[in-house]
């Protein structure tokens, strides 16, 4: 037997029996209902003292001079899966064949030497015996017939809870072809040691198919005809140890692919850490809603600008989105592989933001016990944001101005002048010329960051934004809340749609968020709006309040004019479905 080999093999069986006797005392017999063959040859018990010898204090168990060891079935059957996984059905196939072909036929021949049997027939019964005892098959001769004086030989055997088909199926279910390639080999083997000729067993049917039991026919060579060229293929080939060696060749060559591979991705890491926030950016940037004609130019301004290296003013109310389209131009600059960096100016004090900015060295003033490099620096090549610009203290401003002009800058305390290269976009809410006109902002300031200047309209003067950025809340809260609220009926977005929205699209995002929480069924009602949406406010200086219907009116002309009248696109752009929109027409009197 060759080892290892798992405990359903005769050697894993038979020594932990014979230890387990050793310990105990006894004799070692197997009980003949389970062991004995007695037949017309008169086989008697088959004793483990007669095939074993065991040295259970050595940790030495031998079955005809050969050690075997103990693995349990499970480990045998993930080894056999690692073999089908990485060579593949056909290669595993012939090494097992070949490996249970070397296996059965030392087996008989250690058994025959020992005098296990009187002639080759009573062997055959044996070794399926001795299968039985390894746990492995249970076997069951149907027919076998030789004749001693032509050689020709036959045989039919069925096998039952054969632990190759389990654990096959175990690993991948039913298969459509036999498996038990170990088995096929070893009886093989078995049998042309017993016979002393070429013998091949093939299985016809297998418990792996999802059969009751396995059924193998074995014919001597000259028997198999046309087929016994293929038969040596399988068993002999090129040999095992000619094929383990392939198989080493192969998988070296497979090695070296993936080490040149590795080290290709190894050589790209460092750009595709660069570029993962880019991506993932780009990524969030088409959750922006942009349906109305005056986004879709700021984005457009904001696109041509992004490659020239000059500095950019957006000029924005609060919540409209002027960090996006700063970032937006960050990503599509030549800078996008640089570092953004951004600060609010509103938010710092004026000895603060100076030291955010440019800098200190260490006891520039108390508490500063290390030299810190500012934002400008920070920011390398890549790109500074300065939100809210116009809330800047004025003696602030003349050394943001230096640093604009010159390409310089002096940490606070500090003595030498420090080269930046940063680009500079700044972002307000505030009017700055009227800020300059009143002195409290540098006028050569404002021309400085205002050599591009984008205006970001507010939400109440792109209401065509307003029914699309109300679904992309509505699923996006809903989603997070883990509700189950889908759509807004026509009389909330009626009033959405009639609202000023002074806080934007951020106070939008708000009201939708308060209304998914309060909703109790799949749809935003006018009963879960806040109620300054409810009461319809305005804007000083509009007017007084629309009518409802007027502004439905005006939204459905503006969407059919941008659309050159082409409703499918106009109702796409309303949210609203083509009937709806081809009832609205009728309803107040549109042409397309």
């Amino acid at each position: 037997m060759s080892g290892p080999i798992d405990a359903t093999h005769p050697t894993a069986a038979l020594a932990g029996a014979a230890t387990l006797a050793h310990l105990l005392g006894r004799v070692a017999t197997i009980d003949p209902r389970l062991a004995g063959y007695r037949g017309p040859m008169d086989a008697r018990p088959m004793q483990l003292a007669e095939l074993l010898d065991f040295h259970p204090d050595d940790g030495v168990i031998r079955l005809h001079d050969q050690r075997v060891v103990i693995l349990s079935a499970a480990a045998m059957g993930l080894l056999r899966k690692e073999l089908i996984d990485t060579f593949g059905l056909a290669t595993t196939r012939r090494l097992l064949l070949r490996f249970g072909f070397a296996d059965g036929y030392h087996d008989a021949i250690g058994l025959r030497d020992r005098g296990a049997w009187a002639d080759p027939m009573e062997g055959l019964r044996t070794g399926a015996v001795v299968h039985a005892l390894e746990g492995i098959v249970r076997s069951r001769v149907r027919a076998v017939a030789f004749d001693a004086a032509t050689g020709r030989f036959s045989a039919e055997i069925e096998w039952r809870d054969s632990y190759e088909a389990e654990q096959h199926v175990h690993q991948y279910g039913a298969t459509e072809s036999p498996v038990c390639w170990s088995l096929t080999g070893y009886i093989s083997g078995f049998a042309s040691a017993c016979f002393e000729r070429e013998i091949y067993f093939r299985e016809l049917s297998c418990a792996g198919q999802g059969r009751p039991l396995c059924t193998v026919v074995g014919r001597d060579a000259a028997q198999w005809g046309a087929e016994l060229e293929t038969f040596r293929d399988d068993f002999q080939g090129r040999g095992l140890g000619q094929e383990v060696e392939r198989l080493r060749a192969a998988v070296q060559r497979r090695l070296q692919a993936v080490a040149k591979r590795e080290r290709a991705v190894e050589k790209r890491e460092r750009e595709l850490d660069l570029l993962r926030e880019r991506v993932a950016r780009h990524a969030t940037s088409k959750h922006f809603i942009a349906r109305s004609e005056a986004m879709r130019d700021v984005l457009e301004l904001a696109a041509r600008v992004a490659p020239i290296d000059t500095t950019v003013l957006v000029y924005g109310e609060s919540g409209t989105g002027k960090e996006f389209i700063v970032r937006m131009i960050h990503d599509q600059s030549p800078r996008a592989e640089e570092p953004f960096v951004s600060v609010n100016c509103a938010a710092l004090t004026e000895t603060l933001l100076e030291s955010e900015l440019f800098g200190h060295v260490r006891g520039a003033f108390t508490g500063a016990t290390r030299d810190k490099a500012g934002l400008f620096e920070v920011a390398g090549n890549g790109t500074i944001f300065l939100d809210e610009i116009g809330e800047m203290a004025p003696a602030l401003q003349a050394k943001l101005l230096r640093a604009l002009q010159e390409r310089e800058i002096r940490r606070v305390g500090g003595e030498r002048t420090i080269r930046v290269n940063a680009r500079v976009v700044a972002a307000t809410n505030r009017d700055l010329r009227a800020a300059v006109a009143k002195g409290t902002f540098r006028e050569d300031l404002y021309f400085r960051l205002a050599a591009f200047i984008i205006t970001v309209p507010p939400l109440r003067d792109r209401r065509e934004d307003i029914p699309a950025l109300v679904h992309s809340f509505v699923q996006r809260t809903a989603g997070r809340l883990k509700k189950d609220v889908k759509t807004v009926s026509a009389e909330a977005m009626t009033a959405l749609m009639a609202y000023d929205w002074p806080g934007n699209v951020r106070e939008l995002e708000h009201a939708i968020e308060r209304a998914v929480i309060l909703s109790h069924g799949t749809s935003v009602t006018l009963r879960e709006l806040p109620p300054e949406v409810l009461a319809r406010k305005r804007s000083p200086g509009t007017g007084g309040p629309l009518s409802l219907r007027t502004q439905e009116r005006d939204l459905i002309r503006r969407a059919l004019e941008r659309h050159d009248g082409n409703r499918k696109r106009a109702a796409a752009a309303l949210n609203i479905s083509t009937v709806t929109l081809w009832r609205k027409m009728r309803e107040y009197g549109i042409e397309a």
